[in-house]
């Protein structure tokens, strides 16, 4: 039997898409329903938040032929034209081939250009694992970016499937005054947005940095810019407050978010792990 996921209540937990960090073969994703009709996002929609990070990647690239001596060296904190963004809603192929420049001076997250040895430019595209029907389900969210001072400053709209949230929406507040978004309400204190890694994550990043253990939280990007710098995107920390780092940090965890239809049908009943299945 089947149920549609409005049903089910803020905090579920739904397996939804596949993923594979290295070559140890696609595991299924856990997600957590983090929102419902949330102000802005599309009509009907449900919030999903993955449940932990999934991965530890770059946000982007060094780009070696910028003019800007801090993008050169560590890497673009413009979300619109990151590599990170791009990746999320690419499927792109089992040897890569999702990456496109995105502007004159843009670097694929190749080995020479990423730290902590996780270059993903010949990894597959994060939707790569997912199913056609998986792929169409996703709906397009319009999001409200902040654009750093040395692009112009104030702010961008741009519409994803799959997206990094905004300082904003985990409830960190706004940067530069600029509000990117709303809040989602799931995130209202730091020990709600601590996060560790997934087993997947844990035992197959390549990662010269990760946590000791298992349990440890850790840290995860978010989409909004440190404004008055042209290479430090902020990230939640391991205490579930705000950090920032270079761009090309390929230690940082990735814990991307989407939107389905609130009609979306998952089964009635929970599995092994407690989660909801998509049908």
């Amino acid at each position: 039997m089947a149920q549609t996921i409005s049903n089910l209540p803020i905090g579920a937990k739904v397996k939804f898409g596949h993923y594979e960090v290295e070559s140890e073969g696609a595991m299924p994703i856990i997600w957590t329903i983090v929102a419902k009709n949330h102000p802005g996002y599309p009509a009907n929609s449900i919030t999903l938040h993955t449940e932990k990070i999934i991965d530890l990647r770059c946000f982007d690239a060094k780009e070696p032929n910028n003019p800007n001596s801090d993008r050169k060296s560590y890497g673009n904190n413009r979300y619109s034209v990151s590599n990170i963004d791009q990746w999320l809603n690419k499927a792109g192929s089992a040897a890569g081939g999702w990456y496109v420049a995105q502007h004159d001076y843009d670097q694929s997250p190749n080995a020479a250009n990423v730290n902590n040895n996780t270059p993903y430019n010949t990894r597959p595209g994060f939707l790569y694992h997912f199913s056609q029907e998986e792929r169409d389900a996703i709906l397009f969210t319009p999001l409200r970016v902040v654009k750093p001072s040395v692009d112009g400053g104030g702010y961008e709209d741009i519409t994803r499937k799959v997206f990094l949230p905004s300082a904003t929406e985990v409830g960190l507040g706004d940067e530069g005054g600029i509000a990117e978004g709303t809040a989602w309400g799931f995130y209202i204190s730091n020990a709600a947005r601590r996060a560790g890694l997934t087993p997947q994550a844990f035992n197959n990043t390549l990662s010269t940095s990760k946590p000791s253990t298992i349990d440890e939280a850790w840290f995860w990007w978010l989409r909004t810019p440190y404004s008055s710098y042209s290479e430090f995107p902020w990230f939640v920390n391991e205490f579930g407050g705000l950090g920032v780092h270079y761009a090309y940090n390929g230690y940082i965890g990735v814990r991307p978010a989407l939107n389905l239809s609130s009609f979306t049908l998952v089964s009635d009943t929970t599995d092994a792990d407690g989660c909801y299945t998509f049908v």
